[in-house]
Parts: C-alpha cells; structure tokens; sequence
C-alpha cells in the first residue's frame, strides 16, 4: 500500500506543483518529501500538492531549497 500511495503523490506532485524529481517515501503512514527546489514558493506547492493527495496522512516536508544563480561574467566558447 504504501507504494501505491507514494507513486499516487508523485504523480500529483508532477500534474500540480510541475515537479519530478522529489521522492516520496511513506512509513508508518507518514510522508516524507526529499529533494531540492530553486525556491520558496516552489517548496510550498510541493507541500500542498503532497497534502492533498496523502488524503490526511502527515507530511514531512524534507525539501531544501537551493536559490539558482546567475552565472558571473561572459562564458567564451572555443
């Protein structure tokens, strides 16, 4: 069962919040949501989506945001 219900919430994490590469693992009835994001806002819609589909299972939103920079300076190609 719980792997049905982790690929139940992975597919809605990719239908609603557009995210595929956070893994979800689900013990002792509880969800957990590991991987990296470029933002806040991101994180949270990640969470949301999760809640929903864990119909009122906790979630444990273990997702790190990691802020994406832009390069410094010009890149020379050869």
């Amino acid at each position: 069962m719980s792997e049905y219900l982790a690929a139940h919430i992975q597919e809605r994490l990719a239908a609603r919040a557009h995210e595929l590469g956070i893994k979800v693992e689900v013990r002792d009835d509880v969800v957990y949501l590991h991987g990296q994001v470029a933002s806040v806002e991101q994180c949270r819609q990640i969470e949301e989506a999760a809640r929903v589909a864990a119909e009122g299972r906790r979630v444990c939103n273990e997702v790190s945001v990691v802020p994406v920079r832009e390069p410094g300076g010009e890149e020379r190609l050869s």
